[in-house]
């Protein structure tokens, strides 16, 4: 007698990717990231580095690879955190829509959704992505309001959360390095002492 196999009940992964400059990472990345593990929820959040935003121009003139090492120090040893450098192995712009195919690459048959983090500035602007049509049939966009931003008008098609996070931004960071002030409780120490000793941001 052939006994069949049963079907096995574990569902797929729910992955969250999450893509920025982090120039540098801070602590309001670190709880958005939290935050969506929670509230979506994930199983992981993948955090993808950038290496040549299509949008805006990179500022502060820090490395690809000093961003990503900044990334792993604020990820830490978090058991559902995982960064990839897969937008630093690619040369040009970094398309969303390019990201996205390989890292669904990378988990075939895996993942039972996807998931991409974005600022609800950024979701205003979805429809001038390279090929969002494709991208929306890929992956479902979670908008992430900022602190204290009341008047949030939803976007449709687009997955709102509240996350508890702070009003911190990158660009006072880098200001507040060159002027010698101190970023301490703004980002990981960790990552507060690679800035030091690699001189970043002077």
């Amino acid at each position: 007698m052939i006994r069949r196999r049963k079907k096995s009940s574990t569902p797929g992964l729910r992955i969250g990717i999450f893509g920025g400059t982090f120039n540098p990472v801070h602590i309001g990345h670190t709880l958005l990231a939290q935050g969506a593990l929670d509230e979506i929820p994930l199983d992981l959040v993948l955090w993808v580095p950038c290496r040549i935003p299509p949008h805006k121009k990179l500022k502060g003139d820090v490395s690809g690879e000093d961003r990503y090492r900044m990334v792993r120090l604020a990820a830490g040893s978090h058991p559902r955190f995982r960064v990839s450098r897969v937008e630093l192995q690619r040369s040009g712009p970094s398309y969303t829509i390019d990201t996205v195919k390989l890292l669904q690459a990378e988990f075939p048959g895996r993942v039972a959704r996807w998931y991409f983090l974005v600022g609800a500035d950024s979701a205003r602007q979805l429809s001038a992505w390279r090929q969002i049509g494709e991208l929306r049939k890929r992956i479902t966009f979670i908008a992430v309001p900022r602190p204290g931003q009341k008047l949030w008008r939803r976007v449709k098609g687009v997955r709102t959360i509240l996350v508890k996070t702070l009003d911190i931004s990158a660009s006072d960071i880098r200001k507040r390095v060159k002027e010698g002030r101190s970023i301490r409780y703004l980002v990981p120490d960790t990552v507060r002492a690679y800035i030091a000793r690699k001189g970043l941001y002077r």
